[in-house]
């Protein structure tokens, strides 16, 4: 009895880990794409997109050659002030006619402890295309008591220069902060 019992849960356990494998599902309704930028030297503006695709396939051990790839429509971009959305939008920003999407595509993920570790990819936006590192911190994992499905919540943090995008070029870092702090907080579930 014994035996068959601890079978079964190896056998349950390598059904979860499988099914923990391949396409996560991003949850919308709980995921801020965001952003802020120093103002004038005297504070921070912040914003968010309202508008993105995020596809994660999960592999490898400990999930580090998952797979990340985001899309975000720039219209999209909310800052709580209509002018400076509009503003945002125009060729002295986002050109979001020229340039509708910015994309993000990981290249390799390393962990450096059981909960954090850093995404390495590359960040398309206004026409250039650079290398981005974000440090990840895994919030939890776990039976959401709202959905009842295994749910993943991370927290990404990183850095861009404006200037390496030729984003905003007319407004000097005194004005507006060269350095754009990306901050993203994201739920995902295993796709049924």
């Amino acid at each position: 009895m014994m035996r068959k019992l601890l079978l079964f849960f190896a056998l349950f356990g390598a059904v979860v880990m499988q099914a923990q494998t391949g396409k996560w599902i991003n949850d919308k309704a709980h995921t801020r794409i965001g952003f802020e930028v120093t103002h004038a030297g005297l504070s921070f503006v912040s914003g968010q997109f309202s508008d993105f695709e995020i596809d994660v396939d999960a592999a490898g051990k400990n999930y580090l050659g998952t797979k990340i790839d985001v899309t975000i429509h720039t219209k999209s971009i909310g800052t709580g002030v209509e002018a400076r959305d509009n503003h945002l939008r125009t060729a002295d920003f986002f050109e979001v006619d020229k340039y509708p999407t910015m994309t993000f595509k990981s290249t390799k993920i390393v962990a450096t402890s059981k909960t954090a570790g850093k995404v390495y990819g590359n960040l398309t936006l206004h026409g250039v295309t650079k290398p981005v590192v974000l440090n990840a911190t895994l919030i939890a994992k776990k039976v959401s008591p709202m959905s009842q499905v295994m749910t993943a919540g991370f927290r990404l943090k990183g850095k861009v220069k404006r200037s390496d995008f030729n984003f905003g070029p007319k407004y000097l870092p005194a004005i507006i902060g060269d350095n754009v702090n990306i901050i993203v907080d994201a739920e995902f579930s295993p796709e049924k």
